[in-house]
């Protein structure tokens, strides 16, 4: 193998890594699975309001729908980014906003629309709502922040 050739292969490798680092943030967070986790997402917050055996059944359901989805995601895609101290921060640092968007959401519940405290139609149910739009709000800027984590490029970015 001469020079030219060696130097042909290594950028044909830089393209193909790029391609994948590309591939691999097209296919962060999809629609459909956001979609999906903002209903388990309600489903557990306004589970909280419910009376036994009713609310630990909706927790349930919504936790496997929440998590399940995540999961399924990972499964189906063919790249998967690997994650960096900075990623895992990202996703544990929006957390609390799901949860102050609830408590927002009850309260306006309550002093907007006079919803009762426990029942299926409650302020966990205006509060859960409002914590499942603030998730689908807040995904795309996720996605892009991951995103532009993912394309520097410092070291391997798949696994």
């Amino acid at each position: 193998m001469n020079p030219q050739d060696a130097q042909a292969s290594l950028d044909q490798i830089r393209a193909l890594q790029d391609r994948t680092r590309e591939e691999m943030v097209r296919k962060i967070f999809p629609w459909p699975f956001v979609i999906v986790s903002a209903l388990g997402l309600f489903a557990v917050f306004t589970s909280i309001d419910l009376g036994q055996p009713w609310d630990s059944l909706a927790r349930g359901l919504g936790l496997a729908v929440f998590m399940g989805s995540g999961l399924l995601h990972a499964f189906r895609i063919t790249v998967l980014p690997r994650p960096t101290a900075l990623m895992i921060a990202i996703l544990i640092g929006i957390t609390p906003v799901h949860f102050v968007a609830f408590v927002i959401g009850r309260i306006a519940g309550f002093s907007l629309f006079g919803l009762p405290a426990h029942g299926f139609l409650s302020q966990a149910m205006a509060g859960g709502a409002l914590a499942a739009v603030v998730y689908i709000a807040i995904m795309p800027l996720a996605s892009r922040i991951i995103a532009w984590i993912a394309l520097q490029g410092h070291g391997s970015a798949v696994r």
